[in-house]
């Protein structure tokens, strides 16, 4: 897979990042209206069906393939988010087909104004090509394959061109209201441990360091560029309804404190690839009953802990969470163990998985507290969902007594 990104940050104000970013990217969204470009080559990034070319489509899919060409096309199914998504089915010349390549495929675009100001400002736009073109080939987890990746700062245009997991392995993606039996969760933390395991303390993560974020980095410019605390406090209005009175009565400024010690503490080794976003909504069932993670768009470096609670903590009702969590921690261990990891004991483990919780928690009061700018990423019963589940963890697991506040300093308040 060929993966391409250009362009440069601002280190300016917030507020002066925010208008120059809204107005760049309002004019090449205006230009793109007016006159939609017609993708040709492979350095081209289209984000629509209208731009996507049958040469385009050659020249990403077929570069490696002597005399393979793509004779025809349909975009299907076009979905918004985070991301604009659609599907594409693909005719090959003789050449095409008895090269095997794929002829249904998934793409991920940034066609909307606020998308690429969310992944843009967010500094994410780069993380889904990244992980497709660098890492996913080198390990066998259940996860899409990718097939082209490409990212424009500049414009806030991006596409990944991806496997088409409904068609090829007849994938079902999991929601809160999915139930996840205990060998499903098995699976799920195996599958996490392979690539945990992979990557651990690797040197490619230094290779790949200007993408692959720490926690910290990464959260700090949301909170800075689109006001994480103020947007999450709205949040937890919003969900106070599902959110355990204990918590709910607690100070907001003792939470923030006690979430950015946890992301702070996510940065310390040892490092591994992270998935970043490994909730319950981006896992799925194949047909053959495996359990596995997509969307790959906040690929980060850091401890293991995050990953591994944010995926247990939101895909669990909460008695399963309370009956098999432990056991899955040892589970998981052992997976890293087998894979010859130098694994944790259990007890810094545990200790490690209580202080994670905060962020699975806080990101999605985040997530319910939108503003005007940031586009509708879940439904609010989702929301309401994973709030329920991780805030019964924060306060189970007792994680602000674990964090504390003093291994870290809260990210600074805009916007109040």
């Amino acid at each position: 897979m060929a993966a391409r990104t250009e362009g440069t940050r601002s280190s300016g104000s917030p507020a002066f990042d925010m208008l120059k970013a809204s107005l760049r990217y309002g004019a090449h969204c205006l230009r793109e209206r007016v006159a939609p470009p017609r993708a040709k080559v492979a350095g081209d990034v289209p984000v629509n069906g209208r731009q996507i070319t049958r040469e385009w489509l050659t020249a990403v899919l077929c570069a490696d393939r002597p005399g393979a060409a793509v004779e025809s096309f349909t975009v299907e199914d076009a979905t918004s988010g985070t991301s604009s998504r659609l599907r594409l089915r693909l005719t090959y010349n003789e050449a095409g087909r008895e090269a095997a390549l794929p002829d249904v495929l998934f793409a991920k675009t940034t066609a909307k104004f606020t998308q690429r100001m969310m992944l843009g400002l967010g500094n994410t736009i780069e993380g889904e090509p990244g992980f497709f073109a660098h890492l996913r080939n080198g390990v066998d987890i259940e996860a899409p394959r990718g097939y082209h990746g490409a990212a424009d700062q500049a414009s806030g245009r991006s596409i990944v061109l991806m496997e088409d997991l409904v068609a090829t392995k007849g994938a079902t993606f999991c929601t809160p209201r999915t139930t996840v039996t205990r060998p499903q969760a098995e699976d799920l933390v195996a599958n996490m441990a392979t690539w945990h395991a992979r990557y651990w303390e690797s040197p490619e993560l230094t290779e790949h360091a200007s993408w692959l974020k720490m926690p910290s980095v990464h959260f700090r410019t949301l909170d800075r560029l689109i006001q994480l605390r103020k947007r999450a406090e709205v949040g937890a209005k919003r969900a106070g309804a599902v959110i355990p009175g204990d918590l709910r009565g607690t100070s907001f400024d003792r939470v923030y404190a006690a979430f950015a010690a946890s992301v702070n503490a996510a940065d310390k080794g040892p490092l591994t690839v992270l998935h970043g976003d490994g909730h319950i909504g981006n896992t799925y069932t194949t047909a053959a009953g495996r359990m596995g993670f997509a969307d790959w768009q906040i690929t980060m470096r850091g401890s293991w802990a995050f990953d591994y609670t944010y995926t247990v903590t939101s895909a669990l009702a909460v008695d399963d969470r309370r009956a098999w969590e432990k056991d899955l921690l040892g589970f998981y261990l052992d997976r890293l163990s087998a894979a010859g990891v130098k694994a944790p004991d259990f007890d810094a483990a545990w200790d490690a998985y209580r202080c994670q919780t905060l962020y699975p928690y806080l990101i999605w009061l985040y997530t319910i507290g939108r503003g005007a700018l940031q586009p509708q990423m879940q439904p609010s019963e989702t929301c309401l969902a994973v709030i329920e589940r991780t805030a019964n963890a924060v306060v189970d697991l007792a994680s602000l007594d674990a964090i504390g506040d003093g291994t870290g300093v809260a990210p600074p308040r805009t916007g109040d």
